[in-house]
């Protein structure tokens, strides 16, 4: 049954939303009845059951939030039924509320909690107390789906980019044909220049094996296998063979194979890149084949000349380097194409010019020492990579070099000749491909990273929200402790909606969905309002805050909360990284038409290294440090996209680790003057004054009193009103601040007490509050207050009191 006598809650402002769904479990209809009217505020979808069975059945139909259920019904109990629905993979994490009579059996309550319940109440339940419950799980229903929301559109934008890099990279390699294959040796991508080498549609081959291509002698020597296996061991393997196009002819493909592992090394298939050499093969072939007939006696030299130039003729269609030398490795010949490669005219002489003059300096002494023995000795040939020469701009390029003897029937060397391929269009194909496989390497790093992070942060508040529901649970807890439990609740709570909050602020602007709410304002102002912000964060760590502000007026058209959001976000990392007791200093001058905002603190420091991706999403330097200290690794990243979003930029400093950290913010200044911040007297710097600032709002309060330290106040501050009249009769203070909404003694009473008390006559009292109707401002006037401010302040509206307090204290100064 549910306590009709308690006060209902207020029903919230409707927002639009999707609906969730909450089963409520019971086998009295009467019960569900009084379930569903109490629940009916949340407008969510109510879905009511009268047996554990009837339960089942909805929980595989549809996902609820949370469920609610009797413990006592008939055919199967309220914990039977938990159990089977904690079974179901669906259902193993689904909150439970178990709902039971008065007087229950205690062991009732941890057989309860041992199936995973989150809560155990027993009737009559309070109607604002269960809908608090269920609106908690609800809400962590709700969010937890649009975390997973984002985090999936996250990584949809990074396969996205990752498929336009690789389609970029194919869509301009039409001369290379690039084959994917799965372990198996199965094709699964069909890119580049592949179709038009080998006649093979993507559609058709794909789910073909990569073998279809190769000869059938070589399929039956099982050279696919092969291939795979070097590839596998080795890291690639030569494709330089012979293959059938679709129609049956043959082509002579030029490439490599390479194993394609993850980052644990696991083997997920195998990438082919490799071109049609047949024109380049038939040339080679046509080049060996002259070996023959250059090998014949100084007898038939008639018919070696024909074929030398039948080989010139071949070599001249030909788009690779093609050269013959003598046997003392003078060039006598190098084909149009081969010209061009090595940067000489059409009709320069090439008898100058030596085998090894043609090679980039680092490789000369190679080729004396080792290429042109090679092919000079029985070998009679050698190939391999080196750098060639151009002889135009001395530039050098990669080459794939085949260099082979021409002989006579003696055996004699009577020629040299070579066929050296330009490989640089495979060489950068290849490197292309490892900063793809390296890029996606590195984004699935940082999505587990972000997503272990992401785990771990919102663990952190969980556990003492979980704790603190346990202690509300205990009956006998004082209500003292109870207060404590809720003020860290509200706390963790706070912290998981600001995480969500970032991260839904990252999904806007990554989407271009978030709009700028520009208003005119000035640094000061946002300066002051950033530093009652960070004030508890900076209080925490007994941190000491200056604050330089130029004393001219500096106008900016902004959004003012994003603005603030940004300074505090750099406030707050700037007492996060500094050990206790450190010291930082905010900044705030004019530099030409900008505004420049700077956080200097005595942490940690910066590292070099990890200057470069400080700004980047879901980085996080020094890792140890950070996973002390929390965080999702966007804050940096959200503060550099508001920035920009406002024409600005922002920068970072170090000098490294231990030795502090600068980051600066440029904002444009607005155009037009706006009139400068009042100053309480002309020519001259105002007077220090004694300032009492009385607030229930301790982190208010002390960022108040902060703010008056930095322009040369002393303060002192009081937490409710008793304090604050037994601080003003001691320090006699010449202007106090006075929150109205005080504890027991209300601002109105205090600022009364003060007026009635002869010693404090003369002292300026301000109204601070965040009511600020006309009605309240004359309850302040008749109250005895001089300036009634609503919060939050501005820094000029401060000014003006301190001007003002500075020139009644000049004319009738508080007695001491």
């Amino acid at each position: 049954m549910i306590d009709q006598n308690s006060q209902p809650e207020s029903k919230p402002e409707a927002k639009p939303k999707d609906k969730i769904s909450i089963l409520l479990v019971d086998d009295q209809r009467a019960n569900l009845t009084v379930l569903e009217a109490v629940l009916a505020d949340l407008d969510e979808v109510l879905v009511s059951v009268t047996s554990g069975e009837l339960a089942l059945r909805e929980l595989l139909s549809r996902e609820f939030a949370v469920v609610l259920m009797d413990v006592h019904m008939p055919t199967m109990s309220g914990f039977e039924a938990a159990a089977l629905i904690r079974s179901h993979p669906r259902a193993r994490t689904l909150p439970i509320i178990f709902l039971t009579a008065a007087g229950d059996d205690p062991c009732h309550v941890e057989q309860a909690y041992a199936l995973g319940a989150v809560d155990y109440l027993t009737k009559p339940v309070s109607p604002v107390i269960l809908r608090a419950k269920v609106a908690v799980f609800i809400d962590l229903y709700r969010k937890t789906a649009e975390i997973a929301l984002h985090a999936q559109a996250s990584h949809l934008e990074a396969l996205r980019t990752r498929d336009e890099r690789i389609r970029m990279i194919l869509d301009n390699t039409r001369d290379y044909a690039f084959i994917g294959t799965d372990t198996d040796g199965i094709v699964t991508e069909w890119e580049g220049g592949a179709e038009t080498i080998t006649g093979w549609f993507a559609a058709k081959a794909c789910g073909e094996p990569s073998a279809v291509i190769f000869t059938p002698e070589d399929r039956a020597a099982g050279v696919p296998e092969h291939e795979m296996r070097m590839a596998r061991e080795t890291g690639r393997a030569d494709d330089k063979r012979w293959h059938v196009r679709r129609d049956g002819t043959r082509f002579f493909a030029d490439g490599v194979m390479v194993p394609l592992r993850d980052e644990s090394e696991r083997l997920r298939g195998y990438a082919k890149i490799f071109r049609d050499a047949t024109a380049e093969r038939l040339a080679a072939e046509q080049l060996e084949a002259s070996e023959q007939q250059l090998g014949e006696s100084r007898q038939r030299s008639q018919r070696a000349e024909e074929g030398m130039r039948r080989l010139a003729a071949v070599a001249a269609q030909s788009s690779d380097f093609i050269g013959i030398a003598g046997s003392d490795a003078r060039t006598s010949y190098v084909n149009p194409a081969g010209r061009r490669l090595a940067g000489l005219a059409p009709d320069a002489s090439v008898g100058e010019y030596g085998i090894s003059d043609f090679f980039a300096a680092e490789c000369r002494a190679f080729v004396e020492q080792v290429v042109l023995p090679a092919v000079r000795g029985p070998a009679g040939r050698w190939e391999g990579e080196l750098r060639m020469r151009n002889f135009e701009n001395d530039a050098t390029l990669p080459v794939y070099y085949k260099g082979f003897a021409v002989c006579d029937d003696e055996g004699h060397n009577i020629a040299l000749a070579s066929i050296t391929r330009d490989i640089t269009a495979q060489k950068q194909a290849e490197n292309d491909l490892r900063l793809v496989a390296a890029d996606l390497a590195e984004a699935d790093r940082r999505k587990s990273e972000f997503l272990a992070t992401l785990a771990h942060e919102l663990r952190n508040p969980l556990a003492p929200i979980r704790t603190g529901l346990d202690l509300i649970r205990m009956s006998s807890a004082p209500p003292q402790s109870m207060n404590k439990v809720h003020e860290m609740m509200d706390r963790q709570l706070g912290h998981l909606i600001h995480l969500v909050n970032d991260l839904l602020d990252v999904a806007r602007i990554t989407r271009g969905k978030i709009e700028l709410k520009r208003e005119a304002s000035d640094v000061a102002t946002l300066v002051a309002m950033a530093i009652e912000t960070s004030m508890a964060a900076l209080n925490a760590g007994g941190h000491t805050l200056s604050v330089e502000v130029a004393d001219e007026a500096l106008p900016l058209d902004v959004d003012v909360t994003r603005i603030v959001q940004v300074l505090s976000n750099l406030l707050n990392n700037a007492a996060k990284y500094t050990p206790a007791g450190g010291r930082i200093v905010l900044r705030a001058v004019r530099e030409c038409d900008d505004a420049i905002l700077s956080v200097h603190d005595s942490g940690v420091g910066i590292s070099q290294e990890d200057m470069g991706t400080l700004f980047d999403m879901f980085t996080q330097v020094g890792r140890n440090l950070d996973r002390s200290q929390g965080g999702l690794g966007i804050g940096l990243s959200l503060v550099r996209r508001l920035v920009e979003l406002h024409g600005g930029s922002v920068s970072a400093a170090s000098n490294g680790r231990d030795l502090g950290s600068t980051f600066t913010v440029r904002l444009p200044l607005r155009s037009g003057v706006l009139p400068p911040a009042p100053v309480p007297c002309a020519g001259a710097a105002p007077a220090a004054l004694r300032v009492l600032v009385v607030d229930d709002n301790v982190d208010a309060g002390n960022s108040l009193a902060a703010l008056l330290q930095a322009l040369g106040h002393s303060t002192d501050v009081a937490a409710d009103g008793e304090q604050g009249l037994v601080l003003a009769s001691r320090c006699k203070p010449h202007l106090a601040f006075l929150d109205i909404g005080l504890p027991g003694m209300s601002g109105h009473q205090l600022a009364r007490a003060i007026r009635a008390t002869p010693a404090l006559d003369g002292m300026l009292l301000v109204a601070l509050t965040g009511w600020g109707a006309r009605a309240d401002v004359i309850m302040s006037q008749q109250a005895g207050f001089d300036r009634h401010l609503t919060k939050p302040v501005d820094i000029a509206a401060l000014n003006s009191v301190l001007a003002a307090a500075t020139i009644a204290t000049a004319a009738a100064p508080v007695p001491i």
